[in-house]
């Protein structure tokens, strides 16, 4: 330093020093005035805050009061946040915030003496927080003071230089610029739900005004651009009325063999849906982790140390509002059922938008067809669906667009429920090359994925299990339900509207039935007990229903004989004849939750596929080629292999999870049955979408039936449930015959008996399962002699006679000769 210093130089400095200490004086024993504060004050509503007021956490807090004040809570006019615009919802958070932080807990009447307890709270708080605090406000005074100091040797040149020393002492607050860590999601993980994130741009009072290309290099954390987009489509919908909803299901009117869909009309959801889509566009911008559609409010979703520039914002922004434009011109649907903008419109706009940028091809796609895609997506992953699986997808239908558009042109006329349902779905089941590509680019991966994490819950240990004996659970006692079938032959001549259920239940009223009630269709029981209920299943079948029960049970026997006996009557005058007679067991009952049961018993089943010749549909299927409603494996043609590869692969993956393990360490019998359930839904979703490959079948070159998912030997549906199938927790067995008899009906029972109880005994012993046979033929070519032998086998297998079963193994004897 040199050594000489003129003496005007030293009285500045002096100066200064002594201005700095009398500051920071004042402000520790709270005596100074702050004459200046009106720099550092925002105005409102056109006016500045003249009076001297005590000092708060930040201009935020005052702004906010004074709205109360004023009563203007609804608009605060001149507050301009360029992240949230939401007046109304900025309020309302700010107000939270700051009551949740301050922890006043003031009534309406202390509203006017807030500042005092702010001013209070403050002093009494933490000393290094208020020293924070008390530094950054003397840096604040000090600069505004330097400001009107003509020749201060300190500030030549612009004030906006000192933009890092008026930083100093605010980089710990939220929404400051500060170093990377400030902007990581553990930073804000205690933050709840909805709280408002300041925006980095704000700015706060002893801080310069950033320009246009300073403001654009900005960065953002993960939760500040998610609270900003969501902010940002609150205003964007109010705006222009549009209520955002999920579709669940279009609305219908069920009701026993008949399902009626509503015009346009669907039952949809709210909850959630706008966090969601936010989710969705913080996962397209490489910010979240890939997930389902649905909201968790866990910050751990986010991806760490990522940001977002402000510039990125602003063109979201943007596209955001352009899609909310476009929406809310389009043409009004009738007034009672509001203006919607779907969750499957917007998502599927926002990737149109975000493509159209660079590759028009692939948006052309997407416009024509991509509102319809998410229909697709959420009928073929179960609405289970990962963010990534869409995006693929919508990637697909957007490549395809042009075979998929030709192939709807027939199916413009469909009635409008299976139109909106299943629209991408007729070109992409109707067309073997369209279908086996979307098996093999959008399912093969997806299948792996969902695979695993199904095998990992199988195989869960109980946590308290090590060094335990659990007895094994290997008593079987099955809860059975009836689908007796008949087909309509002839039509009295009266023909009054569904004559053949109600002869049918003349018939059981003639027998000692009561009827219970007689609508929708009647409702009959013999005992007060068991119930049937006769009705039309599409105006083409008659069938019946009845109560679940134990093969066993009291009275159940003399009621079914009863039914069967009225049944011969209508067969003897010529009225129907013998159809189906699909069988459900408990799901539970038949496996007691372990979802190995339901792997080999599908593998049992695709292994032997004469089985489904040998209960009565013998002549059917070989004539008549009826193993299209209950299909197998060998019966899928072009995805045949696929589906062959896949349950082995299920298979190997189990028996090699199994040599590590004993059965009574994952039986799950610790398990509610609900838990239980759960496993099995899980299985049942995977096996049914992505190995039997539901969604992709068709029947009798049909793709428009919209329970088709369900025509497969034996369906697992029904466990799970779905739009379109009740979910009641059972196994549809749908290869079996309708019973002739009581006795045919019973040996059936044993039969599914003795089938699970072979099953259950192999889980417990640990034995690996076998693989289906690459070559195994389908149900049809295998000749009446095989189906004979290997049926008579198969029964000794189980420990049944055969013997026994000649009412079923007779008529194959007779398609010999």
């Amino acid at each position: 330093m040199d050594k000489k210093m003129n003496l005007p130089t030293i009285k500045s400095l002096i100066f200064f020093l002594s201005l700095l200490l009398s500051a920071s004086h004042s402000l520790a024993t709270g005596s100074v005035a702050l004459g200046h504060q009106s720099v550092l004050t925002p105005t409102f509503a056109r006016k500045s805050f003249t009076q001297a007021l005590p000092i708060v956490k930040n201009n935020a807090d005052r702004m906010l009061i004074d709205a109360f004040k004023e009563k203007e809570i609804a608009e605060l006019k001149g507050w301009k946040d360029p992240f949230l615009d939401s007046k109304t919802m900025k309020l309302t958070k700010e107000f939270q915030e700051l009551d949740y932080k301050k922890n006043t807990g003031v009534s309406k009447n202390e509203k006017n003496n807030f500042y005092p307890l702010a001013y209070e709270k403050n002093e009494a708080g933490n000393s290094d927080q208020n020293n924070d605090q008390n530094s950054a406000q003397v840096l604040n005074i000090v600069i505004s003071l330097l400001l009107d100091t003509a020749d201060n040797i300190f500030l030549k040149g612009n004030a906006a230089d000192i933009h890092g020393i008026i930083n100093l002492g605010n980089s710990d607050k939220q929404g400051a610029v500060g170093n990377k860590d400030d902007r990581s999601p553990e930073k804000n993980k205690e933050q709840p739900k909805g709280q408002n994130q300041q925006a980095s741009s704000q700015v706060k009072p002893g801080k310069r005004k950033l320009n246009e290309q300073e403001e654009l290099m900005l960065e953002l954390t993960p939760q500040e651009a998610a609270e900003h987009f969501l902010n940002t489509i609150y205003k964007l919908s109010r705006e222009h009325d549009l209520s955002i909803r999920r579709i669940i299901e279009k609305k219908k009117d069920k009701k026993p063999g008949c399902m009626k869909f509503h015009e346009n009309c669907y039952i949809t959801s709210r909850y959630d849906v706008k966090e969601i889509f936010v989710d969705f566009i913080m996962f397209i911008e490489g910010l979240l982790r890939d997930q389902k559609f649905v909201y968790s409010n866990d910050t751990n979703k986010y991806l760490p140390d990522k940001t977002i520039s402000n510039e990125r914002v602003k063109t979201i922004d943007s596209l955001l509002k352009e899609l909310f434009t476009k929406e809310g011109k389009r043409e009004n649907p009738p007034f009672f059922l509001g203006r919607q903008y779907y969750l499957g419109w917007l998502l599927s706009d926002y990737l149109y938008e975000n493509y159209k940028a660079f590759d028009r091809q692939m948006a052309s796609g997407y416009k024509h067809i991509g509102r319809k895609t998410f229909l697709l997506f959420e009928r073929v992953f179960y609405k289970d669906g990962f963010f990534s699986e869409f995006v693929d997808v919508m990637r697909f239908t957007g490549i395809h667009n042009q075979e998929i558009d030709e192939g709807t042109q027939k199916y413009r006329d469909l009635d409008s429920a299976i139109k909106c349902q299943t629209f991408i779905l007729h070109p992409i089941k109707s067309n073997d090359e369209l279908r086996t590509a979307f098996n093999k680019d959008i399912m093969e991966s997806k299948f792996n994925r969902r695979w695993l994490d199904t095998l990992n819950n199988m195989f869960e240990k109980k946590p308290d299990s090590d060094g335990q004996v659990i007895a094994p659970d290997n008593d079987i006692h099955l809860k059975f339900g009836e689908e007796l079938e008949y087909n309509l032959k002839k039509i009295p001549p009266s023909n009054p509207h569904g004559c053949h259920y109600t002869i049918l239940s003349s018939h059981l009223i003639n027998s000692g039935a009561n009827e219970t009630s007689s609508y929708p269709f009647p409702n009959l029981t013999f005992d007060g007990r068991f119930h049937v209920m006769p009705f039309l299943d599409n105006d083409l079948w008659l069938e019946m229903n009845c109560t679940p029960y134990y093969d066993d049970e009291d009275g159940v026997d003399d009621c079914l004989e009863k039914v069967f006996e009225s049944v011969d009557l209508m067969i003897k005058n010529g009225l129907i004849d013998h159809a189906s007679g699909h069988k459900h067991v408990d799901a539970l009952s038949a496996t007691h939750g372990d979802p190995g049961v339901l792997l080999e018993l599908q593998r049992e089943i695709e292994s032997n596929p004469y089985l489904t010749r040998a209960f009565g549909n013998n002549d059917k299927i070989v004539k008549k080629d009826e193993q299209q409603w209950y299909k197998l494996f060998s019966d899928y043609s072009d995805m045949r292999g696929l589906a062959i590869k896949r349950i082995n692969w299920m298979i190997t993956t189990y028996n090699k999870q199994l040599e590590n393990f004993f059965y009574k360490e994952v039986n799950g019998h610790w398990l509610t049955d609900s838990e239980k359930l759960d496993r099995l839904k899980q299985f049942a979703n995977i096996y049914s979408h992505f190995v039997q490959m539901t969604p992709l079948q068709t029947t009798f070159g049909r793709t428009d039936d919209p329970s088709m998912d369900k025509y497969t030997a034996i369906s697992l549906l029904h466990i799970p449930g779905t739009e379109f199938i009740e979910p009641y927790s059972t196994i549809e067995f749908r290869f079996f015959r309708c019973p002739e008899n009581l006795r045919e009906l019973k040996l059936i029972n044993r039969f599914l008996t003795a089938w699970f109880k072979y099953i259950l005994d192999r889980r417990m012993q640990n034995q690996p399962i076998e693989p289906v046979p690459d070559d195994v033929k389908a149900s049809k070519d295998y000749t009446d002699e095989e189906v004979l032998q290997y049926t008579t086998q198969y029964l000794q297998m189980l420990g049944l006679n055969p013997s026994d079963y000649h009412s079923f193994l007779n008529k194959l004897s007779k398609d010999l000769h």
